[in-house]
């Protein structure tokens, strides 16, 4: 049986969110499967995810430290495949490498904008840019992050797989579940400037002005604190409507996850967004508060809207299940280890 290392790379730094738990969730899939040897790559002093079907190897943190050990790991393991959750891939690898890029901010001149001042390093942008071209290939979550690897690798000849993440989904939602969600606007995410917090906050304000009744915002995230997968679900299942303004995103997880539980979702109109939601979410210019805070009042106001929401996004979210996930990975595996 072929053994596939997984690079965990992502759940290096405290609690699983975000990537961490989309990897998690598309390796829980693929190992469901039992087509190969799953060994996932963990960094010293990270939390073991505890997949089933998957055994847990300690590997080394720290970029110089994964160049230079995670090749002889790779051969001790007898790996033939390399499948990491990050762009880093290790540049001398013995086994063909995938890597996964999630976003490159520094493509996009809108991160520079004095509101948001996301700066990188020409150090992280050669480094990422050198690993992405020594990759066997490249898997991106969406269209919009594929076509940006694509300009920053210059590589006409270089294989680029769009695999969507996915997420596991929630029960069908019945217009009376949804008439009953009551609690506040739930917002997933930290509070890096491209998520656009400031302008919610403002909007949510001046929209409060217009219909005194509006429910209120629920941070969920870095600094706001961190809640358990249970957790997170009972809001997702609670809440008036899933709200996700960011500025920028190469994905946006938290909108899948809103529809895939029945959540109404407020989002921002961005390339990505629109490739998860279709037209199953109400969109909002990020960067106009009267807009986002219209937004808020109609979701709240207009019933049928939110049904409409509610039960189109749903179904729409039945195409990112794990298993398609996990299919796409392993077309991708057999390909490379022929």
């Amino acid at each position: 049986m072929l053994t596939i290392a997984f690079d965990g790379a992502c759940f290096g730094d405290g609690p699983t969110t975000g990537v961490g738990r989309a990897f998690a969730t598309g390796l829980a899939a693929y190992a469901a499967r039992g087509d190969a040897d799953c060994v996932l790559l963990l960094p010293a002093n990270a939390s073991d995810p505890a997949i089933p079907g998957v055994r847990t190897v300690k590997a080394p943190r720290g970029a110089l430290r994964r160049q230079l050990q995670l090749p002889h790991l790779l051969r001790t393991l007898r790996a033939g495949l390399l499948h990491s959750s990050v762009a880093a891939v290790p540049l001398r690898a013995p086994c063909p490498t995938i890597a996964t890029v999630h976003d490159l901010p520094w493509l996009h001149d809108e991160l520079r904008a004095p509101d948001v001042g996301e700066r990188t390093s020409r150090w992280r942008i050669f480094a990422t840019v050198r690993a992405l071209r020594s990759a066997a290939a490249v898997l991106a979550p969406s269209q919009f992050t594929a076509r940006d690897a694509r300009i920053a690798m210059q590589r006409r000849d270089a294989r680029l797989v769009v695999v969507p993440h996915g997420t596991t989904l929630g029960p069908a939602p019945t217009d009376a579940a949804i008439d009953a969600r009551s609690e506040p606007f739930l917002v997933l995410g930290d509070d890096r400037p491209r998520k656009n917090r400031a302008r919610l906050v403002a909007a949510w304000q001046r929209a409060l002005s217009v219909r005194p009744s509006l429910p209120p915002l629920r941070f969920v995230g870095p600094p706001d604190g961190y809640v358990d997968e249970a957790k997170k679900l009972r809001l997702l299942a609670s809440c008036r409507a899933l709200v996700h303004v960011s500025r920028f995103e190469g994905f946006g997880l938290p909108v899948l996850e809103g529809l895939a539980h029945g959540a109404p979702v407020l989002c921002s109109d961005l390339p990505p967004h629109r490739e998860i939601a279709g037209e199953h979410a109400e969109f909002v210019l990020p960067t106009d508060v009267d807009a986002i805070a219209a937004g808020l009042v109609r979701l709240d106001r207009d019933r049928d809207r939110r049904r409409a929401l509610a039960h189109g996004g749903h179904a729409r979210a039945r195409s990112f299940a794990p298993a398609a996930v996990a299919n796409a990975w392993h077309r991708l595996h057999t390909e490379l280890c022929r």
